[in-house]
């Protein structure tokens, strides 16, 4: 009987001793083992990081750095990361703000005899009442082939009114107010021109705002309408003013 266990013993032992079971792991090598990988994945992603850096495209850069830093905070990857991200996020900023003002002027060409006429327009900060309902004017830039170039206010409905002198004050950001003839066409349209076009379009392609002191049809007081002009690209009206 004896002999029989000290038999299954040995048995056992073999057994053990065949199963390929690993030694055990190293608590530290294990966890430098993960550190390595981290910091891997991290220069990784800092190289897809510095790529968009590099071509300018920092909103993607913004959202890979900012991705980086929450995965691997501890990472070499994040600590370059820190280095510019601050530099980064400025630049997406700025170009998130440069695309939003760019995008409040809308362009169009049409066809028209003798050529092709060009027009830009931004619509007004804030609403005024007019025609009978509630609405927003627009500041319009246009060159026609026949017509030239003009700088007018249009209204959906209603329409304007002037005094004696027909004009508006105009002031462009924080420069003194400019005082401007303006004509209202004799055919009906709910539009206001202004009369010194060419020198109009030079003072707001340098500004930011355009304020406007105008008069509606029926309306008690004049309005002051703001217009944010800062994205106005000009080179969307090729031609020459004549």
């Amino acid at each position: 009987m004896i002999l029989r266990c000290a038999n299954l013993i040995v048995m056992f032992a073999t057994l053990l001793a065949c199963s390929g079971s690993p030694p055990p792991v190293d608590a530290a090598q294990a966890a430098q083992a993960a550190a390595a990988a981290r910091n891997t994945r991290a220069y990784q992603d800092l190289a897809l990081y510095e790529q968009m850096r590099s071509a300018n495209k920092n909103d993607l850069a913004a959202q890979l750095g900012k991705e980086l830093l929450a995965k691997y905070p501890d990472s070499a990857g994040a600590a370059k990361v820190k280095e510019s991200i601050e530099q980064v996020n400025n630049g997406a900023q700025f170009e998130k703000e440069t695309q939003r003002i760019a995008r409040l002027w809308t362009y169009n060409t049409a066809p028209e005899a003798g050529g092709t006429q060009y027009s830009a327009y931004v619509y007004a900060k804030d609403e005024v009442s007019a025609g009978g309902k509630t609405q927003r004017l627009r500041l319009v830039l246009r060159q026609h082939p026949s017509w030239g170039q003009s700088v007018y206010l249009l209204l959906e409905s209603g329409g304007f009114q002037c005094g004696s002198d027909c004009s508006a004050s105009v002031r462009f950001d924080d420069q003194p107010m400019l005082r401007m003839s303006t004509t209202i066409p004799p055919t009906g349209e709910p539009a206001i021109f202004i009369d010194d076009n060419k020198g109009f379009i030079a003072k707001l392609a340098k500004a930011r705002w355009v304020h406007i002191d105008t008069q509606l049809k029926g309306a008690a007081a004049k309005h002051v309408v703001s217009f944010e002009v800062a994205g106005f690209d000009a080179a969307r009206l090729p031609n020459k003013p004549r």
